[in-house]
């Protein structure tokens, strides 16, 4: 699962501070595989990679609704949904979640 969770890294997700995004198209595929990884019952997201996950998905979804569908589709909402269902700190969501829309904004 740490590869996943390296894609998801290199797409932008949040795992601090605002840093630099390596420039370059977006890989769709490897991204879509990342997610659909953690979508599965047996992914593996645990509570402190639940924000920055949530924060990620979300603002990107919410940005950029057509090129999410396109690009992660049902297992972007599963990936979602699982990591809605962790217990959050929402001052910490939203920071992240910033971050992430920053960090996407680059990419997409």
């Amino acid at each position: 699962m740490d590869e996943a969770w390296e894609v998801l890294t290199a797409a932008g997700l949040p795992e601090g501070p605002l840093r630099a995004v390596p420039p370059g198209p977006l890989d769709a595929g490897r991204l879509r595989a990342a997610v659909a990884a953690l979508a599965a019952p047996s992914g593996d997201i645990d509570a402190w990679h639940a924000e920055p996950l949530l924060a990620c998905l979300r603002g990107f979804k919410h940005h950029w609704p057509q090129r999410f569908a396109t690009i992660l589709g049902p297992a972007g909402d599963a990936c979602m949904a699982r990591a809605a269902a962790l217990p959050a700190d929402p001052n910490r969501y939203l920071k992240l979640r910033r971050i992430a829309i920053e960090n996407l904004s680059h990419l997409l």
